[in-house]
């Protein structure tokens, strides 16, 4: 296996062990909405969308796209 890969499933690991142990309801506030989750929600809500953006900024996208 790859190093990155290695590390990734390591980091992911740990934020899943991370969420398990914070799993109190808490407020979550945000402009007009309010909710009460769980914090594990919040916490791998957080992590996924962060994955997201990264794969999004990685792509390479086809000369045709790009500016210059």
């Amino acid at each position: 296996m790859k190093f990155k890969t290695i590390m990734a499933i390591v980091f992911a690991i740990l934020v899943v062990v991370f969420s398990l142990q914070n799993s109190a309801v808490t407020q979550v506030e945000f402009f007009f909405w309010e909710l009460s989750m769980s914090r594990v929600l919040v916490i791998l809500g957080s992590f996924a969308i962060g994955v997201l953006v990264g794969i999004l900024v990685s792509l390479k996208l086809p000369k045709s796209y790009k500016n210059g």
